[in-house]
Parts: C-alpha cells; sequence; structure tokens
C-alpha cells in the first residue's frame, strides 16, 4: 500500500496520577486491606488517574484534579519504604518491595509504628522490568529502572509525592509516617508518567465506506529497540513543583513489537467516529515507531473480499516529551477514489493526516 503521511500535532496533558488511601467511613473507599504483622494494623487503598486525559469532574472527596481509578487487570507496584538505617552506605541500593493490586491491595511487607518513612518506587511492574535505588544527597536521589518495554500499552509511571492525608498532599515530598496506635495506615502517593503517550484515531473514508467495510483485526506497533532503562533524578521539596530534575532513557537491543490492539471478529471502522487506540513509548523513540494494521475487506453486500491484509506506516517524527500524548488522525481511503475499479476499492490506503 502507498501511505500518505503529513506532519502531527502535540496534544498537552495532565501529567499526574494519585494512589490515596481512603477512609472506611468515605461512601467511596474500597475495603482494600492488608495486615501489617509488626503492629496489627490496615492499611487501606484506593487509586486515582488522570492517564494522559484532562481530568472531569471529581467527588468531594477527591483531590483536586483526579478522578478514582481502579486497575483493570492484576497491577503490580514496585516500591522503597525506607527508613535511614536501610541505606547502609549511600552507594547501597535497597531493597525493592512491592504491592500487588488484584481484587484488593496486598502489601508484601512490613512496617513498624511511630516511623517516618521515605517512599519511592514505580508502576506497574511488568515483566522483565526492577529497579535499583542510589542516595545522591540527604534530599536527593537516582531510581534506576531496567527492563522497560520500549512500546508498551502500560502507562508507566514513578511515585512524585507521598503523605499520610491527601490534605495538603503535593509533588515533592516523599514522607510517610505511621502512627502508634492506629488501627489504619493511609497512604497517599502522587505519581507521574514516565513516558509519552500516542492515540491512534482511524476512520474510513465517507464515499468509500459506501462501497466497502474495513474490519481491523489487529494493529502492532514496533521500534528498533528491544528494552528501556530509565534513570529519574528526584530532588525532594515543600513548594509542589515536581521533583523529577532529570530523565535519561537508554534504549537496548535490535527491535521489539507490542500488540495494541486485537479482535477475532474484526472491528468495523466507521466514517464518523473514529477507533481509538492507545499506546506509550519512550520519548526518544519518537522518530522510530512503526505501526502495522491487519484488517479485512468486505463488499457492500457484507460478502469478505480480502482477508488478513496489512498496511504499513512508518510514523513520522511525533516529537513527544515525558507525560504528553501526540495524535495521530488515519483515515482509509481506496487507491484511486476518482477511479473507482474494483482492484482500487479492494487496495486501500490508510492515510495519515492532520
Amino acid at each position: 500500500m502507498n501511505i500518505n503521511k503529513k506532519y502531527i500535532g502535540i496534544l498537552s496533558v495532565a501529567a499526574t496520577i494519585l494512589l490515596s488511601a481512603c477512609s472506611s467511613d468515605d461512601s467511596g473507599a474500597q475495603n482494600n486491606t492488608t495486615d501489617n504483622i509488626p503492629v496489627g494494623v490496615k492499611m487501606q487503598v484506593k487509586t486515582f488517574s488522570s492517564f494522559f486525559a484532562d481530568p472531569g469532574p471529581t467527588a468531594v472527596s477527591d483531590p483536586t484534579g483526579f478522578t478514582a481509578y481502579t486497575p483493570d487487570k492484576r497491577t503490580t507496584m514496585g516500591i522503597y519504604m525506607l527508613l535511614p538505617s536501610d541505606w547502609a552506605s549511600p552507594e547501597d541500593s535497597p531493597e525493592e518491595k512491592s504491592i500487588t493490586y488484584s481484587d484488593k491491595w496486598h502489601a508484601y511487607f512490613e512496617v513498624a509504628a511511630d516511623k517516618t518513612y521515605t517512599v519511592y518506587g514505580y508502576m506497574p511492574k511488568t515483566g522483565d522490568m526492577g529497579s535499583t535505588l542510589t542516595k545522591t544527597t540527604a534530599n536527593a536521589a537516582t531510581l534506576n529502572i531496567t527492563g522497560i518495554k520500549p512500546v508498551t500499552t502500560d502507562d508507566v509511571c514513578i511515585i512524585t509525592g507521598v503523605k499520610d492525608t491527601n490534605v495538603g498532599l503535593k509533588e515533592g515530598q516523599f514522607s510517610w509516617y505511621t502512627p502508634v496506635g492506629a488501627d489504619t495506615y493511609y497512604i497517599n502517593i502522587l505519581i507521574d508518567h514516565l513516558y509519552a503517550a500516542v492515540m491512534f484515531s482511524m476512520k474510513i473514508d465517507a464515499e468509500y465506506a459506501n462501497l466497502r467495510t474495513i474490519k481491523v483485526k489487529q494493529m502492532e506497533l514496533s521500534t528498533d529497540k528491544g528494552s528501556v532503562k530509565a534513570t529519574i533524578s528526584l530532588t525532594h521539596n515543600d513548594t509542589g513543583a515536581s521533583p523529577v530534575t532529570d530523565v535519561t532513557y537508554t534504549p537496548s537491543g535490535s527491535s521489539y513489537t507490542a500488540e495494541i490492539f486485537s479482535s477475532e471478529e474484526g472491528t468495523a471502522l466507521d466514517k464518523t467516529t473514529p477507533l481509538v487506540i492507545n499506546a506509550c513509548f519512550a520519548p526518544t523513540l519518537s522518530n522510530n515507531l512503526t505501526l502495522v494494521t491487519t484488517y479485512d475487506v468486505y463488499d457492500s453486500k457484507g460478502n469478505l473480499i480480502r482477508k488478513k491484509c496489512t498496511a504499513t506506516n512508518k510514523l513520522p517524527n511525533l516529537e513527544a516529551v515525558r507525560a504528553q500524548r501526540v495524535q495521530v488522525n488515519m483515515t482509509v481511503n481506496p487507491t484511486y477514489l476518482y477511479v473507482l475499479s474494483e482492484p482500487d476499492l479492494d487496495n486501500p490506503t490508510i492515510k495519515i493526516e492532520n
């Protein structure tokens, strides 16, 4: 297929997610509890997310700018909850722990009462992902996350602020206190996007839709790198500014392909309402992304006339940065609309446009 490529625009987006505890008196609270053996108390967790979109209306109990969010699949957060004694030396990396959501949040580690923990971390932890943490100064640390997929449907994020309540919670704070005699520990965690995002918006040409139906079966996004290491410099502050002072992405390997959409029956493209598919990628790979779309072609009577066709689109430079989303508008057209011969009708192009 011939692919007509044009420049696409960048959309600015909200850049934070909130993972927050909630009281059992809150009507919107989730009953997510975990026993902490040393002090016999529970930890309750409620999640909020902005997810590369303008935040919608929020409930009174929700922090400003965030909406309630519950993972739709098993999700693991790699987390560090540190006391001063956990740093044997500034060069040593403490142990990474985990909080996992299945039907509720489960914390697989112990905490003690009357302690102030410094909290760092990232989510979701999937596949070969792992991390190390280095303390650079009393108020700064470097988090290295390895084994990140270069393109993925997961929204990879890092912790940028914590507090025991959501009142006054802001970025730059990393201290969490566990009070004596508490029945429940509450942890509130602000999280910022580590990757950029791309939103594919695909429609079919209106005139062509009267003659052919295109059903998309699969979409794969690939790049010429196989893995990414992210090095994040974090500096504490009490002003609410982002603590992320620097992020370096180090890609390695030869290639990687992520399936970002799959439909066994196929999803028919519409001439007005687009099929919208989202994915995330390391910003340094903005100019190294290729989309392969697999689809079936039907005639106006519903007969399958071409099966498992593929269209390969080498994307133009998306020029994306961390925590921004790029929208790619795509339209399916016949090869020569003014001729409309059968071979042209059955061999459509997918055009990228503004």
